[in-house]
């Protein structure tokens, strides 16, 4: 045991720790990485045990037959999720957006309602469709002049934009606070100054 400590030791002697958290080769002049200089000193480290298991085996086993600590099978701990279409949030953006100082109306209009939002108009569609106010009331729970109330307000404060669709007014969400992707129509992009 203290044969391979004075092994690693003489390795790690042979590196000049350097400013920024590299490590310089005495020897070579060559720069390592944290990650570069481990991976180094491992596989010197499992040459060295292979010799000193060469030196050891007297008894006629084949070195093919070196015992490998075998290791368990690897979890998943990610997977590609193919479950549809999703929406972004600017984290930079959540401290204005908290700073604000919504009222709850606000809050509960634009939190619920941008999850509505599609691409790439980022505007609020439900089951492919521009909702009226009334059809919104069973879903914020709200009244439709509350609604209305908040949805004004949303778009003084830069969030929302009404442009109207017929005799509908289509809400648009401000994708520098919530997107539905990165290419959005630029008619989208330029009613709220992004560009």
């Amino acid at each position: 045991m203290s044969e391979m400590k004075d092994f690693v030791n003489e390795i790690n002697s042979e590196f000049v720790n350097m400013v920024g958290g590299s490590y310089a080769s005495i020897k070579t002049g060559e720069i390592f990485t944290q990650k570069e200089l481990d991976k180094l000193v491992k596989s010197k480290v499992e040459a060295f045990n292979i010799e000193r298991f060469k030196e050891s085996v007297a008894c006629g086993v084949p070195l093919d037959q070196v015992l490998m600590k075998k290791r368990p099978p690897k979890k998943e701990t990610k997977t590609t999720y193919e479950g549809g279409d999703f929406n972004i949030v600017y984290r930079f953006k959540l401290e204005e957006l908290l700073n604000m100082k919504l009222e709850v109306n606000e809050k509960l209009v634009y939190y619920i309602l941008r999850d509505f939002t599609v691409f790439p108009s980022n505007s609020i569609m439900i089951n492919d469709k521009v909702p009226t106010f009334e059809e919104l009331e069973p879903i914020l729970g709200l009244k439709e002049r509350t609604i209305r109330k908040a949805v004004k307000a949303l778009e003084l404060k830069g969030l929302f934009k009404l442009k109207q669709s017929g005799h509908k007014k289509v809400i648009y969400v401000n994708p520098e606070y919530y997107a539905t992707g990165k290419n959005l129509d630029i008619d989208t992009v330029k009613m709220f100054d992004l560009m």
